[in-house]
């Protein structure tokens, strides 16, 4: 299942802070993996300089002059069961209904905390992961 992300509203007063979206993003990579999903990740306003549009399963989206929640809400209308991330009421009104599912910044976190309690010891099946195509590059 796809996850739609808005990330202004997970990182709330970080909302301003590169490095804090950029961690964030870092975070969503790591749970898009060990999920095997795709996550995009929308931020509201221009895009900074040397941020990077997608990191592993991620794709990171900058609103430029519209909001970030118009741009979910164009996406969630456009397919199905994604799993949209926002604690914004009016933002989940607007996709309720689309085969979507709400889900709180909070519980976001709580998985970010549960993955790393996981993978604390590092010992991450790296063969495993390599094994697998999708997660390679062919030079």
């Amino acid at each position: 299942m796809p996850w739609l992300v808005d990330g202004s509203n997970v990182l709330r007063g970080e909302r301003e802070n590169d490095g804090a979206k950029r961690e964030l993003v870092r975070r969503l990579a790591r749970f898009a993996r060990a999920k095997r999903t795709r996550v995009t990740c929308f931020f509201d306003g221009p895009e900074p300089a040397s941020f990077a549009r997608g990191l592993g399963g991620v794709t990171v989206v900058f609103s430029g002059p519209r909001s970030a929640d118009d741009l979910i809400a164009e996406r969630a209308r456009n397919g199905r069961g994604w799993s949209v991330v926002t604690s914004d009421a009016a933002l989940a009104a607007r996709v309720r209904g689309r085969h979507v599912e709400i889900v709180a910044p909070r519980e976001l976190i709580a998985e970010f905390d549960r993955l790393g309690a996981e993978n604390e010891s590092g010992d991450e099946d790296w063969a495993s992961w390599f094994s697998d195509p999708k997660n390679r590059t062919q030079f």
